[in-house]
């Protein structure tokens, strides 16, 4: 069964958003993700890592910068 989470992102050119996501371990969801996904062919992407946990229960992602995308 797999679980999903809500999440909100930190920082960045999408500071503010929230969504939910797929947590498929135990009880994190996953560490790291861009956005847009570099694959839908949008630059620039925006790197963003899982931070923490608010009293609230939705799970926080940091921006981390801009990931260098590969042609």
């Amino acid at each position: 069964m797999q679980q999903h989470v809500h999440a909100e992102l930190i920082g960045g050119p999408e500071d503010g958003r929230s969504f939910i996501i797929p947590s498929p371990e135990a009880d994190l969801p996953i560490g790291q993700f861009t956005f847009p996904s570099p694959r839908d062919g949008e630059s620039p992407c925006a790197q963003y890592d899982r931070r923490d946990r608010r009293s609230d229960g939705v799970w926080r992602y940091q921006y981390a910068g801009e990931p260098a995308i590969r042609p």
